[in-house]
């Protein structure tokens, strides 16, 4: 274990007994389901268990609703919104289930149900040295996207937000006790820290990768202002900053989840010539508004996976 590691897994909080417990209990649960139905008799259940939250959960389905009138224009038949509320909420509880015992699922059996499309750009980002920004979206689990690089191989760097739920913090600690390369391939940066981990982990040709559209307040993080669904918002893009300076290759890159399991891995080209581009203020606007525009093109052809509270 190298002493940045050692130092960062000293920063860790702790996780409190009734929280293991807690955790430790739900993941009884759902490893008996899926040792009864395989990973279809789980799927399956997580999409009943689904669309009965979309029946109960009146004022969660009402949120969703009205992310739908914020990201459509013309605004969707009442039908229409039902179905697509209902896809979140089945998506959503899959996608929990699925996270929540990863490292116990056959590791062949799960990556044969993992494709990609654009995967390229990112293997031709890494072949270049030098380090890749990707930047994935809250539009979809992108938490499944980082552990299946990781499992496919790739070195992550990604970034933990302290408020973040301690659910990744607990799954992160058995995945490395299942796979114990996880724990070299997998760095996890809380963005409370000073950036100095960061232009360590481009110059390893490390991939960090974080979901940057967040437009609720972050206290002191650096925004840049882009123009989405018709809005102007304030994304996170100290990040993207930080990459332009490293010249790191910019890759952005989406998880979808299909029915049954699957899920296809969607990198798009890169955003910059890193050679070219440096990290000022015209270049980090250019890349966070070309970042925008793939948001609002995956998310209104896929709008299952909207994000409801970023």
């Amino acid at each position: 274990m190298t002493p940045e590691r050692r130092k960062a897994d000293k920063q860790e909080p702790r996780l409190s007994l009734w929280t293991r417990v807690k955790y430790m209990a739900v993941r009884g649960a759902v490893v008996a389901i899926y040792k009864l139905g395989g990973l279809d008799g789980m799927y399956r259940f997580g999409w009943a268990f689904g669309a009965v939250e979309s029946l109960l959960q009146y004022n969660r389905r009402r949120r969703i609703y009205r992310r739908m009138d914020d990201i459509f224009d013309p605004p969707l038949a009442k039908s229409e919104k039902r179905r697509i509320a209902r896809g979140f909420f089945c998506r959503v509880r899959c996608d929990k289930m699925i996270y929540t015992i990863m490292d116990r699922i056959d590791r062949a059996e799960l990556l044969g149900r993992v494709d990609s499309e654009g995967k390229e750009h990112l293997d031709r980002a890494i072949g270049r040295g030098g380090g890749t920004f990707l930047m994935f979206s809250h539009q979809g689990s992108h938490h499944l996207g980082g552990i299946l690089l990781v499992l496919h191989g790739y070195p992550i760097s990604g970034l933990r937000d302290p408020n973040e739920s301690p659910l990744r913090q607990y799954i992160q600690e058995r995945f490395e006790e299942s796979f114990p390369e996880f724990r070299d391939l997998l760095e996890i940066i809380p963005t409370d820290v000073s950036p100095r981990p960061f232009f360590k982990a481009f110059k390893a040709n490390r991939t960090v990768a974080a979901a940057m559209d967040v437009w609720r307040d972050r206290g002191n993080a650096r925004t840049m202002t882009v123009e989405v669904f018709g809005q102007e918002r304030e994304f996170v893009s100290g990040m993207t900053e930080i990459a332009l300076r490293c010249k790191a290759a910019i890759v952005v890159g989406f998880i979808l989840s299909l029915p049954g399991y699957r899920y296809r891995m969607i990198f798009h080209p890169w955003l910059t010539d890193p050679e070219g581009a440096d990290d000022s203020v015209e270049n980090v606007r250019s890349v966070m508004q070309q970042y925008a525009r793939l948001i609002e093109e995956h998310t209104r052809k896929y709008p299952s996976h909207i994000s409801k509270t970023k």
